[in-house]
Formats: C-alpha cells, sequence, structure tokens
C-alpha cells in the first residue's frame, strides 16, 4: 500500500497532532510523509500599506510563523517515525483547493480537527466537509488523542458504494493488526438491508477470519 501519505499543517496543536498520527500512517504504509502549509492570504511587506498578496511571498521567503510550524512540524514527524522519508512544502492558495490538489498524489491526506482557519476549522470544520467529499483519496480527520491499537470501526448498509469503504477497513485493519468492528445502524422507520458479504466475518492482521 502507498507512496505517499499528505498532512496539512497550520501552526496549532491539532495540527501537530495531525501530523503524529500521519507520520505513523506513513510508516506503516511504508511511504513517504509530505507536510504542506497553505499560504491564503499572504502578508508581504512593501514599500506602501501592507497588503494580502495572493500568489505568495517573494520566491524562497516565507513567513517567519510558517518557517516556524513547517520546523515544528518536521521535528514531531522525525521524532515520531525518523525512518520515514519526509518532505515539505508551502503553497500559495486557499486550503481546500491546496489539499484537494494535493489529494491526488496521495494515498492519504491528513488533517486536524480544528486549528487557526488554515487547514481545519472549529471541531469538523468546512476543509474536512469538503475534503472528505471531493478529496481523491481517503481523507483521516484527526480528533483528540486516537489509539493506533484499538479496532476499526466500519459503518455498512449494504450498498454497493460502500464497497471501496469495506476494502479500505480491511486493509487498514491489516496494516494494524487490528479487528474490524462493522457497525450497521437504523430506526425504526427504516428497514435494514442485507449486510454486504464481505462483512460474514471479521479481519485480523494475519488474514485469519472468525464468524
Amino acid at each position: 500500500m502507498g507512496n505517499l501519505v499528505v498532512v496539512g499543517v497550520d501552526g496549532s496543536p491539532s495540527g501537530l497532532a495531525a501530523v503524529e498520527v500521519a507520520a505513523r500512517e506513513a510508516r506503516w504504509r511504508r511511504a513517504g510523509l509530505r507536510v504542506v502549509y497553505a499560504l491564503w492570504p499572504v502578508i508581504t511587506p512593501g514599500p506602501g500599506p501592507t497588503a494580502a498578496a495572493p500568489f505568495g511571498p517573494p520566491e524562497g521567503v516565507l513567513p517567519d510563523e510558517v518557517e516556524s510550524a513547517l520546523t515544528d512540524a518536521l521535528h514531531r514527524a522525525a521524532s515520531v517515525a525518523p525512518q520515514v522519508e519526509i518532505t515539505h512544502d508551502a503553497v500559495a492558495g486557499e486550503a481546500l483547493t491546496v489539499l484537494e490538489a494535493q489529494s491526488r498524489d496521495a494515498d492519504l491526506v491528513v488533517i486536524g480537527s480544528r486549528g487557526r482557519g488554515g487547514f481545519v476549522g472549529m471541531l469538523l470544520g468546512s476543509t474536512a466537509v469538503y475534503l472528505t467529499a471531493h478529496g481523491h483519496c481517503p481523507v483521516m480527520v484527526v480528533r483528540g488523542e486516537p489509539d493506533a491499537s484499538g479496532p476499526i470501526v466500519l459503518g455498512v448498509d449494504g450498498a454497493r458504494a460502500g464497497e471501496e469503504a469495506v476494502d479500505f477497513a480491511f486493509a487498514e485493519a491489516a496494516l494494524r493488526g487490528a479487528e474490524i468492528v462493522a457497525l450497521h445502524a437504523w430506526t425504526p422507520d427504516n428497514v435494514p438491508l442485507p449486510l454486504a458479504p464481505q462483512l460474514g466475518a471479521c479481519a485480523h492482521a494475519d488474514g485469519r477470519t472468525r464468524p
């Protein structure tokens, strides 16, 4: 699985938590890790009043807070997964469009659930909602401190549209050596659909199954 994990950062504690998770994900996948900061709007000094520069700062020049955020993120990632190849980039553009573009080359995009407004919003913000709908790869939203050894929870409804989610959940469980908890929910007003045949068993890391 996988050649690249992308994580969005904005200098917030939530972004750093996402970096830790992304570094572990890259280690499990034997993939590279790319740390990305979206520059929008970018404030650059000039001869007149300071103004927003939609195309970013001069080449090779980054605001101090961006440099600091990227440095902190790189150190955090290296402490979690020193064997992973880590790159970084500051990209001029809105967070939504930057991460959507990054997702085209990634096997996984990781973001925090709240931050300073660069890559994340309050609780499950607009960036997370947008990416889960429009991203070109799986998107992981980090909230709190996830238990890396816990089970994979898979929501199922028996529809064909959910088959990719089933495949992804089994692959993730194999990476972690974890079990799958398949969850099918309904209300009294809805008749439950038959579960997908793939869910007749729970997966273990060694490939064995149990009823």
